[in-house]
């Protein structure tokens, strides 16, 4: 299973020529994910070739440079004749003001954008196979991060020693990887756990944006495959940090 993630910023506040503000895009098996969109978000979709069929944006909060780039990114989509729904996942009383923004200049979006406040340690997302969830952080302002984590996957297929035991190539292959038994012609049972390894741990991916320490950020990434976390000043610059 593919879980592909694209940094289309990472510049912060201050963008360059080579960083715009920020945006993660995460492709997990087609199931299309945004995680903040600063300003020019469809442009570097299209340098990245992502593509615009999002289906998720979460939020983590109202700086400009995590959300400005929603109304070009929600007009580019009517552009492109999108009827399907984007649902808008936000912190907790901040969906009167994203409402706003995505009808900024008086645009009314010619498909549904369902804005949804989410709160600290809810599933924003529940899917096939994994969920999205909220988690507190601290900043200037109401804030949060998401966690996207899997469920258990199944053991790694062994695809000889299922052909050594005499199991025919095709639908049988699935049914023993899926946990089935199957049996042979000659009444042979061959069970899953002949031919299947050990379950595999789901994929853990951590979004904190901006945030100052704190231990529940270190709790909710112990284990992470992948931590995304903002890093504005480095160690030489701590006092003006604080």
């Amino acid at each position: 299973m593919s879980l592909r993630v694209t940094f289309l910023g990472t510049g912060g506040a201050v963008p360059t020529t080579e960083r715009a503000p920020s945006a993660i895009f995460v492709n997990r098996e087609g199931d299309r994910l945004l995680f903040d969109c600063g300003e020019g978000t469809q442009r570097e979709m299209m340098r990245a070739g992502t593509g615009f069929g999002i289906d998720h944006l979460f939020v983590s909060h109202l700086h400009g440079d995590h959300v400005l780039g929603i109304p070009g990114l929600v007009q580019t989509l009517g552009f492109n004749d999108r009827t399907d729904p984007l649902r808008v996942h936000c912190p907790p009383g901040t969906g009167d003001d994203l409402h706003d923004l995505v009808h900024a200049v008086g645009h009314q979006p010619g498909f549904p954008v369902r804005i949804e406040e989410v709160g600290p340690g809810d599933v924003a997302l529940s899917a096939d196979g994994y969920e999205v969830r909220a988690f507190e952080t601290t900043h200037r302002t109401v804030s949060q991060g998401y966690v996207l984590e899997e469920a258990d996957r199944p053991g790694r297929f062994d695809r000889p020693r299922a052909e050594e035991l005499g199991v025919p190539v095709g639908p049988a292959f699935g049914r023993l990887h899926s946990g089935e038994s199957v049996e042979l012609e000659d009444g042979t049972v061959v069970e899953s756990d002949q031919v299947v390894g050990p379950p595999r741990p789901g994929r853990k991916l951590v979004y904190t944006a901006d945030t100052r320490p704190r231990e529940r950020t270190v709790e909710v990434a112990e284990d992470a495959d992948l931590l995304v976390h903002d890093a504005t000043f480095a160690d030489d610059m701590a006092d003006r940090a604080r």
